[in-house]
């Protein structure tokens, strides 16, 4: 749909126009009455997001997550890197592409698992050097002879220091000096190789986690993007003996305030600070002369934390992670800003910023996500890969405006030039989507089922457009991610159009995560699902190794809670894993940095040398490198002033400690990571988040207490209101090994722990006097544990509420996007990012009709989940006459491993 209107400013809007059937321009995705699906035939694939993609070109789905794309200098071949695999193509024509190792296992593995995004290749056009990632080491593979020839270690001695667990980032090819400049993330530094002899020649410190890097034209200058922000110290007294008893119950501090830059007192200790997040070694660009292994220039690109924007508080970095430079310039992707800051080489100095404005609509939300780029030889012309937009945006350098849009698949990352520069080449993550895994009918593709398997990533060959296709290919762009909604607005829906147009009935809302279920496998009972694939359901036959039990009801609260309410057979989480997840459910959108570490071997040691593998990403948490320019749900209720309380959610840090007895925020640290300082005073002190040791029906105990203490029955004088929004983490449905001991003798015990949990919660809240104007969102932070016949984003969103339909079933697409939504248009809060603002809208879900019925809970089947034997650790037990009116946090490779083992026992 092309638009043909301006978009009214949100505070016009609000001031005047909803009386009683007023017409209302709202931004929605264009697949809002659409289920995913997969189009390979020159149509159009619907993402879990609701947008669509329709790459140009020639389009060739390749393996999963390339994030290194080569192109040979003949142009004749291109090589795409993915997490322990190569993507082999013929440029000139690339019909498909040889994957390197193969699942027929007809080529030698080169990679043992370890990739990262480090691709270039030598002036033969036939070998390329290969970024070996958490091995830190660079492969040299022969794409004639299709195999390894060599190795280089960056564990190297340099002089009298011993550089030891290395992780290589990026690199690039000096042929004029016949060495690799390669980049090592672990210890903070750029080091030059000589390919004659492997040997490291200079090791040259830059700034923290480096990522991109760049050689200007002359050969005489390099230019490393910095993406990390603090360089995190181990915790005070913590030792590899005592760490159990010694590491942090609780963050802290918040980010960016007087203790997290000097340090506090905390469990007894001082605990250091991190210092300045301004600082120069802190997400920023390094200019080394190359004649001299000397820092020529350091550049604090972007917009820096603490400056105000629009009457909003900066809290993310700028996140600059690539860099293209010319004669003159060099221009650095700042992810977070959708903009790029453009260096004077000469000057060293920054000379302004190119903001990438795609729609008049759009532009004040950020979530284009510039990556990867690539500059023409005449440096008239930047295009810049836009990771959150599913598209290449072309720059014209000379006005320093966006010209136009080139469409991609989802979330692209690198984009080169052909040496002719008559084609552009463009890799995409997440290609057309996954669509389904599972199912009656399905055939297992040789790549697997699981999520992170099945999903493939693009390749195109776009040859360059002329002005009249640029201008329809920009249009298509725009056209595939957001169009204009008019609809009609009785001012009786709670769930208002925008946010401010009116004040909803409902005035709390109570957001459950849950972890790792696909819609089948809880609800395939139930609309649009596929009963053989609904292991959790009611009536089930669970098999295992000992025994096969039949008429099982496992997650008989699910079933109930969305036939008494209302729930969505058209649900998707926009994530793989909770590294996404937990990013996504609170509104921030993964950075470059999240989605390349989420899918490539990184390992953790609290105790290195190298300050970079204290911290190699988190997995439920939000680290301060991951924050997005003006936050997400937490910061825009904190700048609406609306309070807001968490329990458990996002305290799964890198390295973190999980046991049955960590009750007080469900892990305990060994490294000083903080939380972020919106929610840091918000956060639940006795509350278990992610811990698979601990029983959901325990985190029950925990919440009720909490709630009545605080919300029920408060000190005497003092007044007091629930908060407006309570995110609440009930992740035992994630699964583990199974423990008869401890009350789980099958995987489903798990699943049966988290439906009575949440029965009862339901319960709990429905009995409050709060109720009456409640909300209750149910859902899962990400799908990767499960199958599903639609699609394997596809996932549990439930509703319930006096507000909400009963029995009623919504059909329209939904994705976190439109959960976040639902929370911003009624508690009338603006929206954050692109994502929030053009989100299918839930209207659907509602009534103005309020049906205050109070929810009571069933019990699962006793085989499987007894809770008393569950607690008996605890030597607490449950009165039944009240009940009326492991591993860590999404691991891939783990969870890969546990997807197939349940696959192969059904």
């Amino acid at each position: 749909m092309r638009f043909s209107f301006a978009f009214i400013p949100f505070l016009f809007i609000s001031a005047f126009l909803f009386s009683q059937n007023r017409m209302v321009k709202t931004l929605q995705v264009p697949g809002r009455n659409e289920f995913c699906k997969i189009d390979t035939t020159g149509g159009y694939s619907v993402l879990p997001s609701g947008r669509r993609v329709t790459p140009v070109g020639t389009t060739l789905r390749i393996t999963n997550d390339p994030f290194g794309l080569a192109v040979s200098p003949d142009g004749k071949r291109a090589v795409a890197l993915h997490s322990g695999a190569l993507s082999l193509i013929d440029a000139t024509n690339p019909r498909e592409a040889l994957r390197i190792p193969d699942y027929a296992k007809t080529f030698t593995d080169p990679f043992k698992g370890a990739t990262f995004l480090g691709a270039a290749f030598a002036p033969d056009s036939k070998i390329v050097y290969l970024s070996g990632g958490d091995k830190g080491n660079v492969i040299i593979f022969d794409t004639d002879k299709k195999e390894k020839i060599g190795e280089i270690s960056l564990n190297q001695p340099v002089g009298n220091h011993l550089f030891e667990e290395s992780f290589t980032s990026d690199l690039v090819l000096n042929a004029a000096k016949n060495e690799l400049l390669v980049l090592d993330r672990a210890h903070f530094r750029m080091i030059r190789v000589d390919l004659a002899t492997k040997q490291i020649t200079a090791s040259i410190p830059v700034g923290r986690q480096p990522f991109g890097l760049s050689l200007s034209p002359d050969k005489k200058y390099a230019f490393v993007a910095n993406v990390g922000l603090y360089e995190y110290p181990l915790v005070p007294g913590v030792t590899p003996k005592n760490k159990d008893t010694m590491m942090l119950k609780f963050p802290p501090y918040g980010t960016f305030t007087k203790e997290s830059i000097e340090g506090v007192e905390a469990e007894g200790r001082k605990i250091p600070g991190l210092g300045s997040p301004l600082v120069p070694e802190a997400m920023s660009v390094w200019m080394i002369d190359l004649m001299t292994n000397k820092v020529s220039g350091k550049f604090k690109t972007g917009n820096q934390i603490g400056e105000m924007i629009e009457e909003a508080e900066i809290v993310g970095g700028a996140s600059p992670n690539s860099v293209a430079v010319g004669k003159r310039f060099a221009y650095v992707s700042n992810a977070t800003n959708d903009n790029i800051s453009v260096i004077d080489c000469q000057t060293r100095k920054i000379t302004g910023h190119i903001a990438l404005k795609v729609h008049p609509s759009i532009n004040k939300y950020r979530g284009l996500m510039p990556f990867g780029m690539a500059l023409t030889q005449d440096e008239k012309t930047l295009y810049v890969a836009l990771l959150g937009f599913n598209a290449v945006a072309v720059v014209d350098l000379i006005t320093r405006k966006v010209k136009g849009l080139i469409p991609t698949g989802w979330g692209p990352t690198k984009v080169k030039l052909s040496p002719d520069e008559k084609n552009l080449y463009v890799v995409s993550a997440r290609g057309l989507g996954a669509g389904q895994n599972g199912g009656r009918g399905f055939i297992k593709p040789a790549r697997g089922t699981y999520i992170g398997d099945i999903q493939l990533g693009t390749f195109q060959k776009v040859p360059l457009p002329s002005a009249t296709e640029l201008q329809k290919w920009t249009q298509q762009a725009i056209d595939n991610t957001f169009e204009t909604v008019s609809l009609t607005d009785d001012g009786k829906n709670p769930l208002p159009p925008l946010p401010g147009a009116r004040t909803s009935p409902i005035k709390y809302i109570v957001y459950v995560t849950k972890e790792n279920r696909t819609y089948d496998e809880v609800l395939g009972q139930l609309s649009k699902g596929d009963t053989s694939l609904a292991r959790y359901g009611t009536n089930v036959t669970v098999f295992s190794k000992k025994d096969t039990l039949r008429h099982v009801d496992v997650m008989p609260n699910h079933q109930r809670i969305a036939k008494q309410f209302a729930y969505s057979d058209n649900f998707y989480c926009d994530s793989d894993a909770s590294i996404h997840g937990h990013h996504w459910m609170i509104g921030v959108i993964p950075n470059e940095w999240v989605e390349a570490n989420s899918n490539h071997s990184s390992t953790f040691n609290a105790f290195s040398k190298a300050p970079g593998r204290r911290f190699p990403k988190a997995t439920g948490a939000i680290d301060p490198e991951d924050y997005n320019e003006t936050g997400g749900l937490w910061e825009a209720l904190e700048r609406k002033k609306l309070p807001f309380y968490s329990f458990g959610e996002g305290n799964e840090f890198a390295g973190v400690s999980e046991e049955w007895d960590h009750l007080e925020f469900g892990a305990r640290q060994p490294v000083v990571f903080p939380l972020a300082k919106s929610v840091f005073d918000h956060t639940s002190r006795n509350y278990a988040g992610f811990d698979m040791n601990i029983p959901d029906w325990l985190r029950m105990d925990q919440f009720e207490k909490e709630f009545t203490e605080k919300w029920l029955t408060p000190k005497k004088g003092t007044k007091v209101d629930l908060p407006r929004v309570i995110a609440l983490q009930l992740p035992n449905d994630h699964g583990a090994g199974v423990r008869p001991e401890a009350g789980y003798p099958y995987p489903h015990s798990f699943m049966a722990d988290n439906d009575i949990s949440l029965g009862r919660m339901l319960q709990f809240l429905s009995h409050t006097p709060y109720w009456k104007n409640m909300l209750v969102v149910i859902t899962e932070d990400d799908p990767q544990g499960g199958v599903d016949h639609i699609d394997a984003h596809r996932s549990v969103l439930m509703l319930a509420g006096p507000y909400v339909k009963r029995g009623h079933v919504s059909h329209t697409h939904a994705n976190f996007g439109s959960i976040l939504k639902v929370i911003y248009n009624t508690l009338g809060v603006p929206y954050v990012n692109q994502y929030d603002a053009t989100a299918s809208l839930l209207q659907d879900f509602f009534t103005d009709k309020p049906d205050f019925t109070p929810y009571q809970m069933v019990i699962p089947d006793k085989r499987i989940f007894e809770v008393d034997k569950a607690m008996e650790i605890y030597k607490k037990t449950f009165d039944w006459k009240t009940a009326k009116p492991g591993p860590k946090m999404d691991d891939p490779d783990e969870q890969r491993r546990e997807h197939y083992r349940q696959q192969n026992e059904n």
